[in-house]
């Protein structure tokens, strides 16, 4: 399922002064309106270098109006320049320089900052501002849970995604990421720190939630959290030690919806699908398929999952789809 995309196509420009070298930034549709594009960008951090000099030192740009600005401005060489930015501004040491590229050791994923990066190579003397394309670093990962079957009430109270890599380096890629360069991309190495993106998770039985017919993701205005690094993933495996691989969990209790009666878990189901001193039950789906064995960045990855038991069984049914796409370059 692809949702409808961001329409805004506008450059935000800075003009030029004198001399100065003036930006302007471009950032792709998102998949949902909680990624950033090119009318919800703020600032980003640049850096500029000539014949491997640094002219501009990790400069943050902010946007002033209708303009972008930073101090002390930088002037034109020359030389051709070549740019580095990306965006929000990160607590973190990065290692970009003018004859290597660069990159960002050591990038600790929060799961809600929809991280952008940009490269503008070769830059001559210009009197327009310099358009930075930036792209997205992340894969978007979305959970969308429904429930068609009118004779059951599902209530969910945690939604996770297991076992995906939290903490890389991200590498800018050693060409320009122009509109009509898609295929130049960042990439990411050093993946390590496994750890679960948690995208629903309540605070009291009063916080749990109903399904309905209408497919939902439940992070919204809950945790908010969507935004992964891309990293391979692994089949899901059961064992005594419990489940391993990447995979979704869901965390639910289903009852009869004219009788209000609990139908699972009950006393016939096997305790790796109990959550411990709760009430509730686990529902494991894989995060892979024969189609999608990786997440890569700037694709969205929505999971359509339906739990929609027709008969009180032992085990529940279920019903996954997942769409993967390509967000569109501006």
């Amino acid at each position: 399922m692809a949702l409808p995309a961001c329409t805004e196509k506008d450059e935000i420009k800075a003009t030029a002064d004198s001399n100065a070298i003036s930006l302007s930034a471009v950032v792709p549709n998102g998949s949902r309106s909680a990624a950033t594009t090119t009318a919800t960008i703020n600032d980003f951090i640049v850096y500029a270098f000539t014949e491997n000099s640094m002219l501009m030192d990790g400069v943050k740009v902010t946007r002033q109006g209708g303009s972008w600005t930073y101090s002390p401005p930088a002037y034109w060489p020359v030389n051709p320049v070549n740019f580095y930015a990306y965006s929000p501004e990160i607590d973190l040491s990065t290692d970009i320089t003018g004859e290597g590229g660069g990159h960002i050791p050591g990038y600790l994923n929060n799961y809600n900052v929809d991280l952008l990066y940009a490269v503008r190579k070769d830059v001559a003397q210009q009197a327009a501002p310099v358009s930075l394309n930036f792209r997205h670093a992340l894969s978007k990962v979305s959970m969308m849970l429904s429930s068609t079957n009118p004779r059951l009430k599902v209530v969910v109270s945690y939604i996770s995604l297991k076992n995906v890599y939290r903490e890389g380096s991200f590498n800018f890629p050693q060409a320009s990421t122009l509109a009509s360069t898609p295929d130049v991309v960042g990439s990411w190495t050093n993946l390590k720190s496994l750890s679960d993106m948690i995208t629903f998770s309540i605070i009291s039985n009063e916080d749990r939630v109903e399904l309905t017919p209408l497919p939902t993701d439940y992070t919204l205005n809950n945790l908010d959290y969507s935004y992964v690094i891309p990293q391979p993933l692994t089949d899901v495996q059961l064992s005594d030690a419990g489940y391993s691989g990447t995979y979704i969990e869901v965390d639910c209790e289903i009852f009869d919806s004219a009788t209000g009666a609990k139908l699972w878990p009950n006393s016939k189901t096997p305790n790796y699908m109990l959550v411990a001193q709760t009430e509730t039950g686990r529902i494991v789906y894989p995060a892979s398929s024969d189609l999608v064995k990786a997440y890569l960045p700037g694709h969205a990855y929505i999971y359509n999952i339906q739990i929609n038991n027709p008969d009180v069984l032992d085990m529940i049914e279920f019903d996954v789809t997942m769409d993967d796409y390509t967000i569109d370059q501006m």
